[in-house]
C-alpha cells in the first residue's frame, strides 16, 4: 500500500487520517445505516481531568454476533497499540492532531479523524483533545458484512419478474 506524507504508523498499525467520505463514520448513524456499514460498536474514550488517565466504556450498535471472540482480540490488539502512541494521554492526541492533520466537522471543538484499517476490520478514531469532553471515540465496522450488503445492494431484486400472463 502506498503511504502519503501525512500518514504516521505504528508499528503494526497504519494509522491515516480520514477522507472527506469517510466522515459520516465518526458519528452515530441511523440503525439501519450502523447495520449496512457493518457498525459493531464504539469505545467512548476520557483522558481524564489531569489527562493521563484512560476511562473507556464500550457501546455496541450492531447485533451480538458481530461482537466476536476474534474482533474482541483485535480491537484489544488495536487499542492497546494506539495507547502507545495517539491515545497514550490528552498531551500525546494534542500533539499528534495538530502534527498530522485529519480535522472534520462536527462538535462545538474541533475534532480530527484517523483510520486504521486491517484484513477484515475499519477502525474510525474521532479525536477531541480538549479537556472537559470526552476525547475520543473508535468506531468499529466489519469490513466483510459491508461487503456483503454493498453487494447486495447492486444486485437486482431476484424475485421480480416481467412477462406474459
Amino acid at each position: 500500500m502506498q503511504k502519503n506524507k501525512n500518514e504516521v504508523n505504528s508499528p503494526k498499525y497504519e494509522i491515516r487520517p480520514a477522507s472527506s467520505e469517510e466522515a459520516g463514520l465518526f458519528y452515530a448513524q441511523h440503525p439501519a445505516e450502523d447495520e449496512r456499514l457493518g457498525c459493531i460498536g464504539h469505545i467512548r474514550m476520557d483522558f481524564g481531568r489531569n489527562g493521563n488517565e484512560f476511562w473507556h466504556t464500550w457501546w455496541p450498535r450492531g447485533p451480538e454476533e458481530w461482537n466476536s471472540p476474534a474482533f474482541k482480540a483485535e480491537l484489544q490488539e488495536v487499542v492497546d497499540e494506539l495507547r502507545q502512541g495517539v491515545l497514550k494521554n490528552r498531551t500525546a492526541m494534542e500533539r499528534f492532531c495538530y502534527g498530522q492533520g485529519g480535522k472534520i466537522d462536527g462538535g462545538y471543538v474541533q475534532n480530527y479523524g484517523y483510520v486504521v484499517e486491517t484484513e477484515h476490520y475499519r477502525y474510525c478514531l474521532r479525536c477531541n483533545p480538549s479537556p472537559g469532553d470526552y476525547n475520543g471515540y473508535l468506531t468499529a465496522y466489519d469490513l466483510d458484512i459491508q461487503r456483503h450488503n454493498m453487494e447486495q445492494e447492486r444486485q437486482p431484486d431476484q424475485g421480480m419478474q416481467m412477462g406474459g400472463m
